[in-house]
Order: C-alpha cells, then structure tokens, then sequence
C-alpha cells in the first residue's frame, strides 16, 4: 500500500479532482462550469458593482450597514438562520459585491446546451437529453471512473465521520463501492487527523 500525507485543503482538492474525473467520465460535462476558476470568474464578471464597498452595497453576504474606517471590518445586513440580523465580518476581502444572477446563469446555460452535442458525438448518442449522461455502474464507462468515484466515497465517509452533526441519511453516511472483480476498491483507507 502506498501512503500519500497531505493538508486538509489538499484532501479537499483530491476529493473535487476525482469527483470531477468520475463525473466527466460518465458524461457530466456539464459539471465543467463549477470549476473553481469559471465559476469565481463569472461571478466577478457580473457583480452588480464594482469598486470598493459602499454603506448601502448589496453583497453576497446581506447589505452593508457599516464600514470600519481602518478597513478592518464589515457590517452587513443579511437573513441568517435566526431572520434578519446584523453580522460583522473581518474577513474584508472575501465581502463581494452581489453578482447580477439573471446575466450568470444565461452564460452556464448556455454552456450547458453547447456542451450537449459534444457529449453525444463522443458517446455516441444523438438523443440523450441535456441533463442525461451514463451512470458509474454503465459498462461503457472507463473504469478508472468506478476508482475515482470509490476514492471520493472513502475520503467524503471520513469527514462524515469526523461531523458531530452527522445525518446518518446523507449520501457521505456509507460507502457503496463500485463493482471491481479484483475487490482493490476496498483497500481504500483515508484516515483524518483529529484536531
């Protein structure tokens, strides 16, 4: 067996990598749209505004009501868990303006019916709907997909695990392996470290 260490981030990004992987492999080609890179720089193509943050200012976290001077903090205005209340936020940089939805979502979907008749050229399926694709268990999928998507259950059971607020009807409750005739999917193993 072999033994790779690595951060939580890093877990994190081997988890969406693999994740990834599977889905494309099966069809998904739609999932391209979520990647970290589109999806911040589609977001930051259409914020509603742009420039430094206003008291008034709609972001991504509730309206701003109030600005600290020295730029170390944020107050906004926002419906949390509890209704409507006043957060204060240190975390400057990552208080976004409100990004224009309308405009967001005519790019994606548009992607997603552009992407349609490449994926059906590529499996050979001029009918298969937008949203369709094979599933992990199909027999035309590579099986390094069934590797992947195995890898993914492991490493996402872990967190689940490690979650004091676990649901026990979550799909991260269980691991359901693919079907592998040389049984390596079970020699998986992802242990956490318990801070």
């Amino acid at each position: 067996m072999n033994i790779l260490e690595v951060t939580d981030e890093q877990l994190r990004l081997i988890q969406q990598a693999l994740d990834f992987y599977s889905r494309i492999g099966i069809g998904q080609f739609e999932r391209i749209k979520e990647h970290p890179t589109f999806e911040s720089f589609l977001h930051d193509q259409f914020r509603i505004k742009q420039g430094p943050l206003e008291v008034g200012d709609s972001t991504e976290r509730g309206e701003v009501v109030e600005i600290d001077p020295k730029g170390k903090w944020v107050k906004t205005l926002g419906n949390w868990g509890s209704g409507k209340e006043v957060r204060k936020w240190t975390d400057v940089e990552n208080v976004k303006h409100s990004t224009n939805y309308s405009r967001y979502h005519k790019v994606r979907d548009a992607v997603d019916m552009a992407l349609v008749q490449p994926r059906n050229m590529l499996i050979q399926d001029s009918f298969m709907s937008r949203n369709g694709s094979w599933g992990i268990y199909n027999p035309k999928v590579d099986d390094s997909c069934r590797v992947a998507f195995d890898i993914v259950q492991v490493i996402r059971h872990e967190y689940w695990k490690k979650d004091p607020k676990r649901s026990s009807v979550t799909v991260d409750s269980h691991i359901h392996f693919s079907h592998r005739a040389d049984d390596s999917s079970k020699k998986i193993k992802c242990k956490l470290n318990v801070k």
